[in-house]
């Protein structure tokens, strides 16, 4: 019969069972869900934006609009149709694409674009944000797994808050830094393991590919682990002597000069391409600034905020719990004194960093960045959170009342911080979003020390308001960024109709071109800032922070769009700068406001029209010697243009003719002016709606164009009409607009509209005629003087040429000194034109010209790469040699014990033999 002890046993035993087969998280699990959870709620948010496919929208804004996804696609397209990873004469008329990759393009997570249409570009980039993303929850997860060796649930809310922060929301769409905000938690997480465990093989690696995958903020993250490497050193090896720590360091120093030596092959010569670009003449600054927002870095720490992109304070948000546990850190018995010391002044550094001018200036790496400020607060962001998780066990040493103030103190402050601070830029929701969350933190974190509650509900129920907090914190910093800088329609980037029918034109035009010459071919109105990347085009228009800056100052000054900095644009054209650029064909979108009467149509349909220039000059001709001298000038385009063919010539041409204005008689607004060019304006008294006219009569058939500068006064809107048909004006114009091929006689008239509060002002503005004859005459002179092409690829081109007279062979190239020129087998050295194009001085007579293009710097870089590597090789041998031995040892070991193991038994058996026989005969005796 059963007892009740039997019973008691019974239940106890059934009580085990249950508790055994009660789910729990094993680190694999979590670090699946550490991936996917950041992943699934930023794929749920842009489902609710209506991004496609759940909608007809893209993610694509700002940047990565105009410069990341054309290069992207340019990057593909080069991959899939084996082009030059050195050059690319797809844009800027020419650019390295070496400097490129180095920049935008180096992350392995972008050969996903290869498994899809060109047509899903927008989807495929959508793909890569979201498995960046996760990986960021991912990578953060491991480091918190690793440093702190603790198996907790909450590491994955720490992680949902790295890879969702206010600093991965305002700037997902500059997708190549994603990579560095995935590699940092790995590079540091190698470290301890170098340090605490004395294992170095991920230490290399993870810092190769920070350094290769986005070199621009792996330098942000590499300041970051240099100033954070004391605080690990001293945290891993507690009690160790001081040889063991040099040791350590010495090691940690050497492994960082093999990984740089690995990356060399790129970062060498990127290095040296930068002394090209606007980013290389900033000068330190002079005086010292003290920015003073200390109360503005607490605010940013708030969710439901504005994301900065532009401009504005630094983006620090990474949970509301931070907020909570940083006192509780700091004040924590638990923690010891010397960590929380080092800890704390480097926070101190970070904040102070964003203050102070002559630091801000050095942590982005001595350069004034174009708008995007603080771009490197996401090392901000992963201190926060890793003194926070380790802070998070310190909770229990506080009362509930201690806790309890705390929260209710920091319920007061936030919405203070937020009315007072107006460089917080907030939502509706923001404040009261703010106190329903902490209120909710300070009644969980109080109810730690509670024994009324069991932990595991304790935890979970945190779990789950933190993961809440980042979902709708995502939800609002995405909502506003798609208000604010705009996501748009999938239709006409890279997929639609019209994508389709320029893709298609392109095919067909080079199909139906005669001479089957290199040429190039331009869009207009453009899509982006980099339409020839985008479409596949030899085209002129670029916008790259890699842009070396010459051209840029030519292309200003030459009177096309641009921003003075990395960028131009085919807008400003004229036909006489499209002839001697070799653009040959233009494929318009849309029906053009103006006659063009000088190219000739050779396709179309209802969505594109192509365009022909057959004016064109050939891609190398040799000029008159005075064109080594040409230097353009800022101010008048049609003067800089034309000085520039009178340069090429060596004569005076007139290539533009400008034309005097006329002002209307029945106009009441007072405008004088002191030239030809420059007018000034009073608003007429009394008068609210009021609009300044010029008017212009062709002297001349040809095209004209116009150039004006309204650039320093507020404008409702500008227009020019042609025989009365309106031409609408940017309103920011600086540069060339085509009016149209226009008869003698022609009447143009300007009309300027300024904002209401605008009483005067000034503008500048030329109109001008092309004279068809001398652009024809300057065509027919570099046809006589053209380089014969033999054989051409994208880095290189061997071709022939008959010079009746010394002069200077010019390229429609960029300068870069990557390029190597050979005359007649002979290296010679390379001149410019302007500083901007490439030139080489020949002499009368027969030449074979070759040249080809290397990235300067690649040669050595590679070299170095090379025998880093073979270092990095023979040290694997050693790990694996040592592994091996060790290996060995343990199993002989393992066997010796076993051999004298067998032996004692033997023995043994042995001895019980000899007892059992001696028993067995003395009982047989009588």
């Amino acid at each position: 019969m059963e007892t009740r002890e039997d019973r008691g046993k019974l239940n106890r035993s059934t009580f085990v069972l249950e508790k055994d087969r009660r789910f729990t998280w094993n680190r694999k699990s979590l670090s699946i869900v550490a991936f996917l959870f950041p992943f699934l709620v930023l794929a749920s948010v842009y489902a609710v934006c209506q991004t496609f496919p759940f909608g007809q929208r893209h993610i694509l804004t700002v940047d990565l609009f105009h410069q990341y996804a054309p290069f992207l696609q340019l990057m593909r397209d080069k991959i899939l149709s084996g082009g030059s990873f050195f050059y690319s004469l797809t844009s800027g008329l020419g650019v390295s694409f070496y400097a490129l990759f180095a920049y935008y393009l180096a992350s392995p997570l972008n050969l996903i674009l290869l498994l899809l249409p060109a047509s899903f570009l927008t989807e495929g980039i959508f793909l890569i944000t979201l498995i960046k993303v996760g990986l960021m929850g991912f990578t953060f997860f491991q480091f918190l797994q690793v440093s702190y060796k603790r198996k907790g649930v909450l590491a994955v809310a720490f992680s949902t808050f790295y890879a969702l922060s206010g600093y991965t929301i305002a700037y997902s769409w500059n997708i190549m830094w994603l990579d560095t905000l995935i590699l940092l938690p790995v590079v540091v997480l190698a470290l301890v393991r170098l340090m605490r465990d004395g294992k170095w093989l991920l230490f290399p690696i993870s810092v190769t590919l920070l350094i290769v995958t986005n070199y621009y903020s792996a330098f942000f993250a590499c300041i970051f682990v240099v100033l954070y490497f004391p605080i690990l050193l001293i945290r891993c090896t507690e009690g160790e002597p001081f040889r063991r720590k040099l040791l350590v360091t010495g090691k940690v120093i050497a492994l960082v000069a093999l990984s740089v030596g690995l990356s060399a092959i790129l970062l060498y010569p990127t290095f040296l391409s930068l002394a090209l670009t606007s980013a290389s003449g900033d000068a330190f600054p002079k005086t010292f600034e003290l920015i003073g927002k200390p109360l503005t870095y607490l605010g940013q720490m708030f969710p439901f905020l504005q994301p900065t992109v532009r401009s504005g304070a630094p983006n620090l948000y990474c949970g509301l719990p931070v907020v909570f546990l940083l006192p509780v850190y700091f004040l924590s018995t638990r923690i010891r004194l010397r960590e929380k010391i080092l800890n704390g002044v480097l926070l101190l550094f970070l904040f102070l960093s964003f203050e102070i001018n002559f630091l801000n200036f050095l942590w982005h790496g001595m350069h004034y960045p174009n708008q995007l400020p603080y771009r490197y607060s996401f090392v901000v962001i992963f201190l926060l959170l890793t003194i926070t998780y380790d802070g998070l066990r310190s909770t229990r040493e506080f009362r509930p009342t201690e806790l309890g103030l705390l929260g209710v103190c920091l319920m007061f402050v936030a919405p203070v911080v937020i009315a007072l601070d107006s460089e917080i830029k907030t939502a509706p929701w923001t404040s009261w979003g703010t106190v329903i969350f902490i209120l909710l933190y300070t009644i969980i974190f109080s109810s730690f020390r509670a024994q009324s509650y069991k932990r595991r509900i304790q935890v979970n129920l945190l779990l789950t308001v933190m993961l809440l907090e980042v979902t709708l914190s995502t939800f609002s910093g995405i909502y506003h960024i798609g208000e604010n800088e705009f996501y748009g329609s999938r239709e006409g980037y890279s997929s639609g109709r019209v994508v389709a029918s320029i893709r298609e034109a392109v095919r067909q035009t080079k199909l139906m071109d005669e001479d089957k010459s290199f040429y190039r071919i331009e869009v207009k109105p453009h899509k982006t800032s980099n339409d020839p990347a985008l479409y596949g085009l030899n085209g002129l228009s670029l916008f790259a922070s890699s842009a070396p800056k010459a051209p840029v100052t030519f292309f200003k000054n030459a009177g096309y769009k641009n921003n003075g900095i990395n960028s131009y644009q085919y807008r400003g054209a004229t036909l006489f700068c499209d002839s001697l650029f070799r653009i040959k064909y233009v494929i318009a979108r849309d029906t053009l406001p103006y006659e063009d009467n000088e190219r000739t149509i050779t396709l179309g349909n209802s969505h594109v029209t192509v365009y022909k220039n057959d004016n064109v000059f050939p891609l190398g001709f040799v000029a008159k010697p005075s064109l080594a001298d040409y230097k353009s000038y800022y101010g008048n385009p049609f003067e800089t243009q034309s000085d520039l063919a009178d340069a090429m010539m060596g004569e005076t041409l007139h290539l533009f003719s400008e034309l005097k204005a006329e002002r209307p008689d029945d106009r009441d607004v007072h405008l004088s002016t002191s030239s030809n060019s420059k007018y000034r304006f009073t608003r007429p008294d009394g008068v609210s709606d009021w609009v300044i006219e010029l008017e212009w009569k062709a002297e001349r058939s040809g095209p004209h164009y116009l150039n004006l500068d309204i650039s320093s006064f507020d404008v409702e809107k500008a227009s020019v009409e042609v025989n009365g048909n309106p031409i609408t004006l940017d309103k920011k114009v600086k540069w060339i607009s085509e009016i149209g091929s226009l008869v003698e006689g022609d009447d143009v008239k300007l009309f300027i509209q300024p904002s209401e509060s605008v009483d005067s002002g000034s503008f500048n503005v030329h109109l001008a005629s092309l004279d068809m004859i001398s652009l024809t005459h300057l065509k027919d002179f570099t046809h006589e003087r053209a380089l014969s092409v033999i054989d051409m690829k994208e880095d290189q081109l061997y071709g022939s040429i008959s010079c009746p007279e010394d002069g200077v062979l010019f390229f429609s190239f960029p300068y870069d000194p990557g390029w190597v020129v050979k005359v007649d087998g002979k290296q010679v050295d390379i001149e410019t034109v302007d500083d901007a194009f490439l030139a080489i001085p020949v002499s009368a007579g027969e030449h074979k010209v070759f040249m080809y293009f290397r990235p300067v710097g690649y040669g050595i870089g590679l070299r170095i790469t090379c025998v880093a590597a073979g270092v990095f090789f023979l040290l694997i041998m050693v790990l694996l040699i040592r592994k091996r031995r060790a290996r060995k040892r343990a199993e002989e070991k393992f066997f010796f014990f076993d051999d004298d193991h067998d032996t004692e038994m033997k023995e043994d058996e042995e001895a019980d033999d000899q007892v059992e026989e001696q028993s067995s005969s003395a009982t047989a005796e009588p």
